[in-house]
């Protein structure tokens, strides 16, 4: 009968985490700032709003931080001017925790430095690693005293109840209702904006795997050592007799599946933003246009022919940026999207700078130069942002949750990827080409350390574009021209490119910008504190003394 009553009263509580904040769109720690909420953490409450229309709230509980108001407000139209609009109750207990050191610093940053297990640590418990900020006993102190003073008394008055709170706040309200062990903590992995009802946690929570988790978030933060496992079971195949030529479509196929998890979970709909940057228009026309033709115009004039080195080096300096680059971002720590901007303008450059630069090296028409990039480049790239941004307008909570947590997948299809391409070296070739492969993937990383834009907050996301170049492309076109050195250089060239992933993942911590960098609010739109009070019409009553309010009551 107990267990019965229990879940007749948990079946009226609802919580909803906040949409996609600005912070999140960059995987950045948020804690007590004010981020406010992207185009789609509000097309994400617009969807939540779509599906309880029509549900009673008799209350809604909300946190002051503007990115929980506004999910609030998208959700029950607290502004609307109806009868039905509930009890707004803004609660400062419902803040998100203050994380202290680890506030506005990069999820995959932390992890790499502290270890994953020493990371989650820190996020669901205390930790020596994080400095300042609330330790989790007062953290959990304020929202057990919202639970057992506010939001308990609500439900056993048969009140219909809404908490739009923040992801930790959410996790810790589920540990109370679970009755877990005060040293047991769990990721939910709860997505923005998914309303979770009280009865369904237990399900929930069953659906999750603490310890998979954290290998998902090994692979993810730890991709160098992956990449690398893949070029060693590809060569050790290779020298077993396993050469296998896989299909270019599967390749292609495999690259695109990447692109396409990493961009779920990056801000398109601000694409026009980092697209349109200055800074990043003039380091494409730089990199992508100015160089390479003025590179292969030397090579023309110097005669040299379409198999030298001077000719294949003119071909990787034309090359595009790759789709690879945004998932090497994201697990650096960079912002994503300016890699994504220069992966898209760099496609658009190639339609024709490389193109120029094949006709030039290669003594290719130009008709079929233009053909083959924009088919393998420009087009994929468009067709895959394409195709993301309408899953994002469709679906914005589960295409952004499946981005979130398949991170892991995009780095095992770069991986495979690795494989199927070693497994078409020829071994006996080395001497002939591993020397050129490294060159060019030494000559990148040190033209990309000379471009990128110095002490800027794009300043990792500009070295890693420029750094992996789009391989596959190179590939088909060496095919398609007939050209077998071209070809057997650009495979080759992965090997040195992945194995000085590691060395990337070095240079990014000299390259990505401290989290007290006077530039973050004003590149994430923070504010400097949270209104105390809503801007609604809705009836509200705002708890921010609870030993006064108390006080009252006795």
């Amino acid at each position: 009968m107990a267990e019965h009553h229990e879940q007749e009263l948990l079946g009226r509580l609802f919580m909803v985490r906040h949409g996609e904040s600005t912070c999140n769109s960059v995987h950045r720690i948020a804690g007590q700032r004010d981020a406010p909420l992207t185009f789609l953490g509000r097309i994400q409450a617009e969807k939540v709003a779509g599906r309880h229309r029509g549900r009673h709230f008799d209350r809604v509980y909300v946190s002051p931080l503007t990115r929980a108001h506004e999910t609030a407000d998208t959700i029950f139209r607290l502004d609307a001017d109806a009868a039905d609009v509930p009890e707004v109750v803004v609660d400062e207990r419902l803040m998100e925790r203050d994380f202290g050191s680890y506030t506005l610093e990069s999820k995959a940053v932390l992890q790499r430095r502290h270890g994953i297990a020493e990371y989650e640590r820190a996020m669901n418990a205390d930790s020596p690693t994080m400095h300042g900020g609330e330790t989790f006993q007062q953290f959990k102190d304020r929202v057990h005293a919202f639970y057992e003073e506010e939001l308990l008394p609500a439900l056993r008055r048969g009140e219909t109840v809404c908490v739009v709170s923040h992801k930790y706040v959410v996790e810790l309200i589920c540990r109370f209702i679970l009755d877990r062990p005060a040293g047991e903590s769990y990721d939910l992995r709860l997505p923005n904006s998914q309303m979770l009802q009280g009865d369904r946690i237990h399900s929930y929570v069953k659906n999750e795997n603490k310890t998979l988790n954290m290998v998902y978030d090994w692979i993810v933060v730890n991709h160098p050592v992956v990449f690398c496992a893949g070029l060693a079971a590809g060569l050790l195949a290779n020298l077993a007799g396993a050469r296998i030529s896989a299909s270019p479509y599967l390749l292609l196929l495999l690259l695109v599946l990447a692109s396409v998890i990493t961009m779920c979970r990056i801000e398109l709909e601000n694409a026009r933003a980092f697209v349109t940057d200055r800074g990043t228009l003039r380091s494409v026309a730089v990199r992508y246009l100015a160089l390479p033709m003025a590179f292969a115009a030397l090579v023309r004039w110097s005669d040299a022919g379409s198999t030298s080195t001077a000719a294949i080096a003119a071909v990787f300096l034309a090359t595009p940026s790759s789709v690879v680059a945004m998932t090497v971002s994201r697990c650096l720590g960079g912002m994503i999207m300016p890699t994504f901007a220069q992966v898209l303008l760099s496609s658009l450059a190639a339609t024709f700078s490389f193109s120029t630069v094949l006709a030039l090296t290669l003594h290719e028409d130009i008709a079929p130069a233009i053909a083959i990039s924009a088919a393998t480049s420009t087009g994929v790239v468009t067709a895959v942002y394409l195709l993301v941004k309408r899953l994002r307008e469709r679906s914005p909570i589960r295409t952004a949750k499946y981005g979130e947590r398949n991170g892991y997948v995009a780095v095992l299809l770069l991986t495979a990827f690795i494989v199927l391409v070693c497994l078409k070296l020829d071994l006996d070739g080395f001497t002939t080409y591993a020397p050129t492969a490294a060159g060019i993937a030494l000559g990148l990383r040190l033209l990309a350390a000379l471009l990128k834009r110095r002490h800027h907050v794009q300043t990792l996301d500009d070295y890693t574009a420029m750094t992996y170049p789009n391989v596959f492309v190179v590939v088909i076109i060496a095919a398609l021209t007939g050209n077998g050195p071209l070809e057997q250089v650009a495979i080759w060239t992965l090997l040195p490119m992945f194995v000085l992933s590691f060395f990337d993942s070095f240079y990014a911590r000299h390259l990505v910008v401290a989290p007290d960098d006077p530039r973050w609010p004003a590149v994430l739109g923070l504010k400097d504190r949270p209104s105390a009070q809503p801007p609604v019409t809705a009836p509200v009553r705002a708890l921010e003394d609870p030993d006064a309010r108390l006080s009252a009551r006795s």
